[in-house]
């Protein structure tokens, strides 16, 4: 293990004070749920260069007109613009966005084509007959960006907020205490297994009820005391619960903070339970430690990892701003009149198409501003003209505590109208502008929204069923959701991390 972080000398003490603290506290559910859940599967290219979002005089008729079939058949601003494939594919995301579950604008194209574009999320109800407020059209920015993939893959999200117009909107169920915060970042310097907050929810297990299980990250093998199991870098424990989702302490299968061979690689055993899966969860020992510690747990028994993490326990950061001003856009598409080929006019682009978008990142990311742009920014084809660029400003961390020396962007970590759901509030710009619309963004695990040829690593693989265990090589392991957070130098040679950030 790299002494990543040391464990204070008073652990002992601080524990039996958390153990009495955690009796004495209500828990709350796990569930990390429901705020909106939705596809994460606009590709970047489509929604940065488009001849709708990206075409000043359509955002002008955006913002004057209802999103209705109306508006598409009789402005001249917005008639044709459907022609552009991406166009209506970001029409599509939009108007779920926009409009309410039963809501359609209907548009024909000049070949005769019926194109129906069906609401969803409603976060701008009104503007299916009237034009959109500035709140509504700093939401559906923040939802388009959300749902946004550079990978083209299909990844469902869990979106949260806090809409002041209607306290439901991403609160169906009205109970503020809907969520536990257990995953977010501990307030103050909790440590160990009872602490209720700091976790990461890691995979899913599958076993045959009632056999042993040994569930470790680099701890030695409990029979012999000798080789490895599984990895860590930094200190961390681990808790194993029956549910998919997660689980306070009270509820725990098991839970380590060491291993029976003496060292604080953590290493549990325990009975498969009835249900024949379970799930683990890890959190670094010390939660005022600085991010960046993580583990790649191993099962003796079954399969593990089986399946992702049941519950949208990861915040990957939050997205605001309004890619609705013309006055900001950077570049366009516009169609040819005859023919609809699209071609790029530059207006002064250096890179970002619009200049009032916005993204910041959760603490945890070693290089968050990367992953940001790896987000957000893609490469497109647009007529035969070649173009990079980025859909939004990488504004850098959302919280403080982060690898990122940037100031953190968001007053608030956690919104009081639903508690624990962990939505950011008052954010702002690297300008200093506030922007009162966010949407705070959960994934299931942090490797989701990772390029896919980058969620792979490499190292041994074993069958611990058999006795010696058979071990063979492989570069195609998935990584574990802490090794996503990391950057891939420090996961092949821990002395390549970057440095911890001076508080």
């Amino acid at each position: 293990m790299s002494p990543f972080a040391l464990r204070l000398s008073s652990r002992s003490s601080r524990a039996a004070l958390l153990f009495l603290t955690a009796l004495l506290l209500p828990q709350a559910p796990v569930q990390a749920e429901p705020g909106i859940r939705i596809l994460n599967s606009l590709r970047t290219e489509e929604l940065a260069f488009n001849a709708l979002t990206t075409n000043r005089a359509a955002l002008e008729a955006l913002t004057e007109l209802p999103l209705h079939t109306q508006s598409f058949a009789s402005d001249g601003r917005l008639k044709h613009t459907l022609e552009h494939p991406p166009a209506r594919e970001v029409m599509t995301y939009l108007t779920e966005c926009a409009l309410p579950s039963g809501a359609t604008v209907k548009w024909k194209s000049r070949a005769g084509d019926i194109h129906a574009f069906k609401g969803e999320v409603g976060l701008c109800p009104e503007w299916e007959k009237d034009k959109p407020t500035q709140a509504c059209l700093g939401y559906v920015t923040a939802c388009l960006l959300a749902r946004n993939n550079a990978f083209g893959d299909s990844v469902m999200v869990s979106m949260r907020g806090e809409d002041s117009r209607e306290l439901r909107r991403f609160n169906p169920s009205g109970n503020r205490h809907e969520w536990s915060p257990m995953f977010l970042p501990c307030a103050s310097g909790e440590a160990g297994l009872q602490a209720e907050c700091g976790w990461l929810g890691e995979h899913v297990g599958a076993c045959t009820p009632g056999e042993e299980v040994t569930v470790a990250a680099g701890a030695p093998h409990p029979a012999t005391c000798t080789g490895r199991l599984g990895r860590i870098f930094g200190d961390r424990v681990l808790r194993v619960c029956e549910d998919p989702r997660g689980c306070a302490w009270g509820d725990r299968v098991a839970d380590t903070l060491d291993n029976p061979c003496g060292g604080i690689e953590p290493s549990v055993d325990f009975k498969c339970p009835a249900s024949g899966r379970y799930s683990i969860m890890s959190a670094p020992y010390s939660r005022a430690a600085t991010p960046g510690s993580w583990v790649a747990p191993v099962a003796t028994a079954g399969t593990y990892p089986a399946e992702p993490f049941g519950a949208y326990t990861f915040r990957e950061g939050a997205f605001y701003g309004n890619m609705f001003d013309s006055r900001e856009l950077t570049v366009e598409v516009v169609l040819n009149p005859d023919t609809f080929e699209p071609k790029l006019v530059n207006l002064r682009f250096k890179g970002v198409v619009h200049d009032n978008v916005h993204a910041c990142h959760g603490r945890d990311w070693v290089d968050g501003d990367s992953h940001l742009r790896s987000r957000i920014c893609a490469n497109a084809d647009i007529g035969g003209q070649q173009i990079s660029g980025c859909m939004a400003h990488a504004a850098g961390p959302c919280e403080p505590g982060s690898y990122n020396p940037r100031p953190a962007r968001c007053k608030v970590n956690d919104g009081t109208a639903v508690w624990g759901d962990g939505d950011f509030e008052g954010c702002k710009d690297s300008r200093g502008i506030h922007h009162p619309e966010p949407i705070t963004v959960f994934l299931r695990s942090p490797c989701e929204n990772v390029d896919p040829q980058a969620q792979t690593t490499c190292g041994g693989t074993c069958d611990y069923s058999v006795s010696p265990p058979k071990c063979t090589d492989s570069c195609k392991l998935k990584k574990s959701p802490g090794q996503c957070l990391q950057t891939d130098a420090c996961l092949k040679d821990p002395a390549d991390c970057p440095p911890p950030p001076k508080q």
